[in-house]
């Protein structure tokens, strides 16, 4: 499992979501649909949450500063790849690396 946010993407997160802040973490996690399907039939997603909030995390990694963390039960979606997250036309984006 590898999530890699290039700088431009961590700069607009920084930017916009106004990060990093005191015990709030970047939360990727598996939604039902969307257009980017890592898996069939479930997409990736973010939200900014208290790390505390969090029960049990499966990884977490600090990138420039950005506490990125996905949780236990959200694991088995990312598992298995490398995720590129993107900015581009100042919208996130996802791409599967081989």
């Amino acid at each position: 499992m590898q999530l890699e946010l290039t700088n431009d993407a961590i700069q607009w997160l920084k930017k916009e979501l106004e990060l990093p802040q005191e015990g709030k973490a970047l939360h990727f996690f598996v939604r039902y649909g969307g257009e980017f399907q890592l898996k069939q039939g479930f997409s990736p997603a973010f939200n900014i949450e208290n790390i505390k909030d969090i029960d049990e995390i499966g990884y977490e990694k600090t990138m420039d500063g950005l506490n990125v963390i996905v949780a236990e039960k959200d694991v088995w979606y990312f598992e298995d790849d490398h995720l590129k997250i993107d900015v581009k036309n100042d919208e996130i984006t996802y791409e599967a690396q081989s």
